[in-house]
């Protein structure tokens, strides 16, 4: 097969770590390892870090970077550099963009067109624009204008990609006509499945004989870890041994849930470890006996994937992402603001182990199906050459 030339476009990516992210890095990797050409167009920066080098080989990735203007929060971006940074690379194969919303990356999906760039682009816009229901009311009327900007020009897209099996209407009411949307769900790699020693990490952490509840993410209200503390009281009254063990990089919420669990006497079972590196999140999997979820909203959740993956049972909210990945024969699913029914579904897999193993045992056959060796192989190769194909001149 031809070794295609693939271009990945993103407000952020390695060596900064989140869902998004770590996605493309998975895909950028494999697709190395399968002997095409890479690069990625990034910023430069990201909450006051600034990366140095605008162009790095990383295992065979080319990244190029783009200094950042100015930011609002995610969507509101300013990187006119990214534009000509892109369009230079005017032989790629396939553009393959993360985001609806982004107002640089419209530009460069319509002079791609104009410009009559025979690249395929296709789009993951992973959620929709906006996609949390909690906004100030002006920032819901400008999600409504903007809504109604960015119809036509999402309909520009060779593809969009749906990653749970649910998305469809709502990219659809994006614009996107419905034969345009491919369905290729997240994944994580091999290596997640890796066996590693635990013994220390236990000890560093106080973890010998607990009962530990484990979260993995960024610390934000909206991924809901202030929901599990305020379910602790009651929990740890009749299973004292039980511990909320939370690792992911703090963006200003940590203060307040550890605030909360001391006002609720329960400081002693919360532990908030930051940040961690790949080998003690396995660690740390390895150790929960639940991994819990409670966002407002997730597209997917590869850390419940990477859960999963280390035979781990989950309880997680009714977001659409969960509604994919988490099914009653592998975990308990709860409204996002019912604290009450998030309480319940802990102690039901706390009190009973037999479910708990079941649940966990289908997790880990369920993530072997999902690794992003298998789906690049079996879902994305396949859709990238396939559109490819259809922008090549027909020749007699």
């Amino acid at each position: 097969m031809r070794k295609l030339k693939i271009g990945y476009l993103l407000s952020y990516f390695h060596p900064f770590k989140d869902g998004t992210e770590n996605n493309c890095l998975y895909l950028a990797t494999q697709m190395v390892k399968l002997g095409h050409e890479v690069h990625v167009f990034t910023s430069d920066r990201r909450d006051g870090k600034i990366i140095k080098e605008k162009y790095e080989n990383y295992n065979g990735i080319h990244i190029h970077r783009s200094p950042t203007w100015a930011r609002y929060q995610y969507y509101l971006e300013l990187n006119p550099g990214i534009i000509p940074l892109v369009l230079k690379h005017k032989d790629l194969d396939v553009l393959h963009i993360h985001s609806f919303g982004f107002m640089m990356y419209d530009m460069i999906l319509m002079l791609k067109k104009l410009l009559g760039h025979r690249t395929v682009v296709i789009d993951t816009p992973h959620g929709p624009f906006m996609s949390l229901d909690s906004y100030p009311m002006w920032q819901k009327a400008m999600k409504n204008v903007f809504t109604k900007i960015e119809k036509p020009i999402n309909n520009l897209y060779d593809g969009v990609i749906q990653v749970n099996t649910t998305q469809y209407p709502w990219i659809m009411k994006s614009g996107v006509k419905r034969r345009n949307i491919h369905f290729v769900p997240d994944g994580i790699p091999e290596d997640r499945f890796r066996e590693i020693d635990n013994k220390d990490f236990i000890k560093k952490h106080g973890l010998e004989g607990k009962f530990v509840i484990c979260n993995l993410g960024r610390v934000l209200e909206y991924k809901g870890q202030d929901k599990v503390i305020q379910a602790l009281p009651e929990i740890v009254k009749k299973h004292p041994n039980v511990v909320f063990l939370q690792m992911g990089k703090d963006h200003g919420w940590t203060e307040h849930c550890l605030e909360l669990a001391k006002k609720l006497d329960v400081e002693n079972h919360v532990k908030f470890l930051g940040m961690v590196d790949e080998d003690d999140k396995l660690r740390g999997l390895d150790v929960a006996d639940i991994f819990v979820l409670p966002s407002e909203w997730e597209a997917f959740g590869i850390v419940t994937l990477e859960a999963m993956a280390r035979r781990t049972a989950a309880v997680a909210s009714d977001c659409e992402g969960s509604l994919f990945l988490v099914r009653p024969e592998n975990g308990i699913l709860h409204p996002w603001e019912d604290v009450d029914a998030l309480r319940d579904a802990l102690l039901k897999l706390i009190e009973d182990d037999d479910l708990r193993n079941t649940m966990a045992e289908t997790n880990y056959k369920k993530a072997v199906r999902l690794t992003n060796e298998n789906i690049a192989k079996e879902y994305l190769e396949p859709l990238y050459y396939k559109l490819w194909s259809r922008k090549q001149p027909i020749t007699v």
